[in-house]
């Protein structure tokens, strides 16, 4: 009988262990993450929300570019980094919650410009690409034979070189079927402007990546928390309530394809 009180009062009072605060940093990448007012969401900035909350987390987290972000959860034993690819590059540097919402990549062109037609990436080298910098695609070309400057056009962010795109200054974006519509709504444009040509190569899901430093027990909380979350249907719910049931039927057929559960 006392053992069976016990077994009771552990799943009634929850983690036993001293649950640090976490210092979360992300970077505008709508509609995964981004800042609304006072709040950052996003598909995967919700998701991460309530597994904080699932796991009495205290979690704060802050919009940084993509490179000072990275830097910062590699440093501080409190810190971590959404969305972020799991790439065997990066394996060893974190611990990891996931896999998040994710969805295949590719390299976009404007309808209106034909001419920026590349079958694989050694001729797409003859463009420029626009590239977050550090970003796990910016590293992946870079290995391919890509050059900064020349081929490669570094952007704080994901989404900043939209504008540019538009006006067709930039040749090629990298973008997926989740991304593209958010970014061009931004800038009152349609998805029916833009079409991929060549998708690349698969980088890894995207996770919740966190430092070395934080207890084991507090990663494998918040991955336990995560998978109850995708077994009970909320983490889907998250994906249609956010993205899904706001976009045309045909799109949102694509999308649910897509995203990765």
């Amino acid at each position: 009988m006392r053992r069976f009180f016990c077994t009771v009062l552990f799943f009634i009072a929850g983690p036993l262990y001293a649950a640090a605060t976490l210092q979360l940093l992300t970077e505008h990448f709508p509609p995964y993450n981004y800042q609304d007012g006072d709040r950052i969401t996003g598909i995967n900035a919700e998701i991460i929300h309530r597994l904080c909350e699932i796991t009495n987390t205290e979690c704060g987290m802050q919009l940084y570019p993509w490179l000072r972000a990275y830097e910062y959860a590699l440093q501080n034993p409190q810190g971590g980094l959404f969305t972020t690819s799991r790439t065997p590059e990066r394996q060893a540097k974190f611990q990891w919650v996931g896999p998040l919402a994710s969805s295949r990549a590719f390299l976009y062109r404007l309808k209106s410009r034909p001419q920026v037609n590349p079958k694989d990436l050694q001729q797409a080298q003859q463009f420029g690409i626009a590239v977050a910098r550090g970003d796990v695609y910016e590293e992946f070309l870079l290995q391919h034979g890509f050059v900064r400057g020349k081929n490669l056009l570094d952007f704080p962010s994901k989404s900043a070189p939209i504008a540019l795109f538009l006006q067709g200054k930039v040749d090629l974006i990298i973008g997926s079927e989740l991304v593209m519509p958010a970014w061009l709504a931004a800038h009152q444009a349609s998805v029916d402007q833009v079409e991929p040509v060549l998708e690349l190569e698969t980088k890894g899901d995207n996770y919740l990546a966190l430092n070395l430093a934080v207890p084991p027990a507090q990663v494998d909380a918040l991955q336990q928390a995560l998978d109850e979350m995708k077994r009970s249907g909320e983490y889907q719910r998250i994906v249609a309530r956010l993205f899904v049931e706001a976009m045309p039927k045909v799109q949102a057929n694509k999308i649910k394809n897509s995203v990765n559960n």
